[in-house]
């Protein structure tokens, strides 16, 4: 989860050339971004192989002390987050694309939903797989 908070803070401050950081901070340089990701939930597909992790990113925007032009840089940074937000998970790289984009006050929000392959349990030096296999077919 951090990999993909990282990659969308990296990625926003390279393209938007506004200081990003993760979190919540004690930083005063305006103008600033802020990136907060939290877990929705995760669902098994492909027959239990894979697994589908869903995340909700909220980008804050702080634009000066008075928070003047706020809905301006968050207006901007959607055309940016269109073009997809590359990032190294697991040592792959992969290319992220945000859905239902929307703006609502000071944040901007957006979904993400990336399939990673379930490791598969062994079980006495047997994987899963095989272990049902042998069960279903006398192997």
């Amino acid at each position: 989860m951090k990999q993909i908070q990282e990659a969308v803070t990296a990625y926003l401050e390279l393209a938007s050339g506004v200081r990003t950081v993760c979190d919540r901070s004690l930083v005063t340089e305006y103008p600033m971004l802020a990136v907060a990701l939290q877990e929705q939930g995760t669902v098994l597909i492909d027959g239990g192989r894979q697994a589908e992790h869903r995340y909700l990113v909220t980008v804050t925007a702080v634009s000066d002390r008075r928070r003047d032009g706020n809905t301006t840089m968050l207006s901007e940074l959607s055309g940016l987050l269109l073009r997809g937000v590359p990032a190294l998970l697991d040592g792959q790289a992969r290319t992220l694309h945000p859905l239902d984009i929307h703006t609502e006050g000071e944040e901007l929000t957006f979904s993400l939903a990336i399939c990673m392959p379930v490791p598969p349990v062994s079980y006495a030096g047997q994987e899963a797989t095989e272990t049902m296999q042998a069960l279903h077919l006398g192997l």
